[in-house]
């Protein structure tokens, strides 16, 4: 089948990209072309979980073909910059020159494992460096932008646990990326995993606990859940909901076909989406609160 994709690559164009890759993730199509010959510009949350749908789809033998790049050179230059050819395994255009990402940008990296390196982690420290004039990032907002995004790439652990499915370790990695937006002084950070998605992770080896992904994404969230497989998770998400809630920024969780997404103080949530039996997390903070989320997170857990 042809995917011709136009405009910008964000969240919104994920769940289109997933109806129209039905025939190949229901495997009555081995083939996939792909035109971005009118594609723009692409954020965290959508590259990441576009990167991560034609892995999983090249995991299960589909041809995955590039049939053509970005017309527009800055905008393919973009997409080589992030490592978004080279994360989903086709050719990458030559590119006679790579600026330099620090203090601006994390490529999309794969996560070998559900802990943040020492590398990604001195990337993200260094987001916070180049910041405009006029504009400062507090100690504290540094070290709790760090630790969110470590909460959000440990949280992957649940999605690869093989005593709920045995051959989970064979379906791709998550992926993550981070861009750092001066004019907007956020940070936008993106975890996709193709795992087995939060409602699976909850109800362990017994299904039927949640009665729908939604259900199961409010449980995870929900401070000292006591799901029979959950040991304590959603304590970290529970305490990154409630430093978005103080502060303001944006919190979105979407698996299986629910999304939930906090602005603040507020929440929208869409149902019957197409399916996604993995993950998606994203976070988008403001550099310059000042609030500590290791405070929260200690005074949580208690």
């Amino acid at each position: 089948m042809r995917l011709a994709i136009t405009g910008n690559i964000d969240h919104a164009v994920f769940d289109l990209l997933l109806r129209q890759c039905e025939p190949c993730l229901s495997g009555a199509d081995a083939k996939l072309d792909i035109d971005l010959s009118s594609a723009e510009f692409g954020t965290p949350t959508g590259l990441v979980p576009f990167a991560a749908l034609l892995r999983l789809l090249k995991s299960r033998g589909v041809d995955v073909n590039i049939s053509e790049y970005p017309t527009n050179p800055s905008t393919c230059g973009y997409y080589c910059r992030m490592d978004f050819f080279k994360q989903v395994g086709v050719d990458t255009p030559v590119q006679t020159s790579r600026n330099d990402g620090a203090g601006k940008f994390i490529e999309i990296t794969e996560l070998p494992h559900p802990e943040i390196t020492e590398e990604v982690a001195k990337k993200l420290k260094r987001l916070l460096q180049k910041l405009p004039k006029g504009v400062e990032a507090t100690e504290e907002a540094r070290s709790s932008f760090i630790d969110a995004s470590g909460e959000l790439v440990s949280n992957t652990r649940h999605g690869y646990n093989s005593d709920i499915e045995a051959d989970v370790e064979r379906k791709p990695k998550a992926l993550l990326q981070a861009q750092f937006y001066p004019k907007n002084e956020v940070v936008s950070f993106c975890v996709c995993d193709c795992g087995i998605g939060i409602k699976r992770s909850m109800e362990g080896a017994g299904p039927g606990m949640h009665s729908s992904h939604l259900d199961a994404i409010d449980a995870a969230l929900a401070l000292r859940n006591k799901g029979d497989n959950s040991d304590g998770k959603g304590l970290g998400l529970a305490t990154l909901q409630s430093f978005v809630r103080r502060n303001g920024g944006i919190l979105s969780i979407r698996s299986g076909d629910a999304l939930k997404v906090q602005h603040g103080q507020r929440f929208t949530v869409t149902q019957r989406l197409p399916n996604w039996e993995g993950t998606v997390v994203s976070l988008q903070i403001d550099v310059q609160k000042t609030s500590d989320l290791s405070v929260l997170w200690k005074r949580l857990a208690k």
